[in-house]
C-alpha cells in the first residue's frame, strides 16, 4: 500500500503536469485573487468589488454569490472578450482556488514567465478545515471530525481535505518565493482584524489607489449579514456554514496532535509562514 507521502507526492505531480491555469488566462485579466477553499472568498470578493465600483462610479454587484458577484471579480475564462465584461472600463480580476503547477515557479525563478500581480487569500488551516466540514458534512457524508481530518492521501477531487490544503499551501509559498513582487499574500485573520487596510492593500497590488469613501464602501457590506442577504437565490451552494454550528465544534486535543504532527511531516517550511 502506498504510504501518505507518495500518494501526496503522485497527486502533486499530476498537478503539476495539468494546472497551467495562470498562464492559460493571465493575458485576459489584470490581477489574480486566488483563495484557499473556506477563507473568506465570497466575503473579500463581496467587498472588493464593492470598493473598486464606488471608485469608478459604477453600479455593485447585484449579488455576493452566483453569476450576479462575477462583474469585477469572477472566474477568467469571462474575461475573452469585451463583449464579455460586464464593466469593460474596470480592472478585470480573475478568481480562482487554482493550485498552480511547481513548474510555473521554476520557469518564474529562471526568468521564463510572469504573472498579473496576484493576491492570494489564506486562513489558518485548522479553522478552514473547521469551516469546510461544517459546511459540506451532511453533503458529502464526512463521517466524523476525526475521520475528515484522517481521510487517507491524496484525497479524492470531490472533497477538499487536509491533502488539498497542503497541496494549496505548499504550491502558493513556492510560487511567491519565485515571484515575490506579483503575489501577494493575504491572511483571512488580518483582513478581519483590519478591513479598510487590507482592501487598500489588495487594490494597490493590483495598481489601484482608493480613498476613503471607497474603503468605506467595501467596509459597509462587510458583515455575514450584508454578504447572507445578498446571496444570489438562485445559486444552491451553501455560501455561509452555520455560524452556531461552526463556534460550538473544536478539534479535539488527540486531534490537534494528529494535525500537528501531519503538517509538520508534508507542510513546506515556507507553508509554514503563510
Amino acid at each position: 500500500m502506498a504510504t501518505d507521502a507518495t500518494s501526496l507526492a503522485l497527486r502533486q505531480l499530476e498537478n503539476d503536469m495539468q494546472s497551467f491555469h495562470l498562464i492559460n488566462y493571465g493575458g485576459r485579466v489584470d490581477g489574480f485573487l486566488v483563495t484557499a477553499k473556506n477563507s473568506g472568498t465570497h466575503w473579500l470578493r463581496f467587498m472588493a468589488s464593492h470598493a473598486i465600483a464606488h471608485h469608478l462610479g459604477l453600479p455593485p454587484p447585484a449579488h455576493s454569490s452566483g453569476p450576479g458577484s462575477d462583474d469585477y471579480i469572477g472566474h477568467p475564462k469571462h474575461a475573452r472578450a469585451k463583449h464579455a465584461r460586464v464593466h469593460p472600463g474596470a480592472p478585470r480580476i480573475g478568481s480562482s482556488h487554482n493550485i498552480p503547477s511547481r513548474l510555473i515557479a521554476l520557469a518564474a525563478r529562471g526568468g521564463l514567465v510572469s504573472l498579473p500581480p496576484t493576491v492570494v487569500l489564506v486562513r489558518d488551516l485548522r479553522q478552514a478545515l473547521l469551516s469546510y466540514y461544517v459546511k459540506w458534512r451532511e453533503a458529502y457524508g464526512l463521517g466524523s471530525l476525526s475521520d475528515y481530518l484522517r481521510r487517507p492521501a491524496p484525497g479524492t477531487r470531490r472533497i477538499d481535505d487536509v491533502w488539498w490544503f497542503i497541496r494549496f499551501f505548499n504550491a502558493w509559498s513556492g510560487l511567491q518565493a519565485a515571484l515575490p513582487g506579483r503575489v501577494l499574500v493575504i491572511r483571512h485573520e488580518d483582513l478581519a482584524a483590519d478591513l479598510a487596510s487590507q482592501i487598500a492593500r489588495i487594490w494597490a497590488h493590483w495598481g489601484v489607489t482608493l480613498n476613503d469613501a471607497d474603503l468605506a464602501a467595501a467596509v459597509a457590506v462587510s458583515g455575514r449579514d450584508a454578504v447572507a442577504a445578498n446571496l444570489d437565490p438562485g445559486h444552491a451552494e451553501t455560501i455561509i456554514p452555520d455560524s452556531a454550528v461552526r463556534e460550538a465544534l473544536a478539534l479535539s486535543p488527540e486531534d490537534e496532535a494528529f494535525l500537528d504532527a501531519l503538517l509538520a511531516r508534508h507542510l513546506s517550511a515556507g507553508a509554514r509562514g503563510l
